[in-house]
């Protein structure tokens, strides 16, 4: 953390990242195990997430190419990249379970991927914080730190007023 002169503390510095919130870091995990956990089911028993019978067919293939996107996109999650693939996919998986809604196990993992979803869309703010630190890191410019008086990089300012919004 570091003081400027007189004001505030600010979290970060205009030449670090913003600071990664707790929510990311758990939706990445949670994306990176569920792709895994579903990749070890398709390799054990053919099994996918709606339901008990063995995927025949294509379906299988369907199943590991979305078991691996969720285990690369949780990966660049944590680095602010690519979040509105994640909440597409975290969307898709929460959708598929709900064919198995009879079954406890769906149902916790369908709520957990439409947590998933609504927590990267409630903290798109900071992935455009990371674009934007990015773009300034390859121009070779600093990133401008926070507002006098704000509580942080991501502190709410109030609504946007929009010209037709009184």
């Amino acid at each position: 953390m570091t003081r400027q002169a007189g004001g505030p503390v600010s979290p970060a510095s205009p030449t670090s990242p913003p600071p990664r919130p707790a929510l990311v870091d758990a939706v990445a995990a949670f994306l990176v195990f569920g792709g895994l956990f579903g990749a070890s089911q398709l390799l054990a028993g053919d099994f996918v997430v709606t339901g008990s019978l063995p995927a025949k067919g294509p379906i299988l293939g369907v199943a590991a190419i979305l078991y691996g996107a969720s285990v690369v996109l949780g990966v660049f999650l944590r680095t602010g990249r690519f979040w509105l693939p994640s909440i597409n996919l975290a969307a898709l998986f929460a959708v598929a379970y709900l064919p198995a809604v009879g079954q406890p196990v769906a149902v916790a993992l369908g709520a957990a991927h439409a947590a998933a979803a609504v927590i990267l869309f409630r903290e798109r703010g900071w992935f455009h914080e990371m674009a934007a630190f990015r773009a300034a890191a390859e121009a070779g410019t600093s990133v401008p730190g926070p507002p006098a008086g704000a509580n942080g990089p991501r502190a709410r300012q109030g609504r946007r007023r929009f010209p037709g919004n009184r």
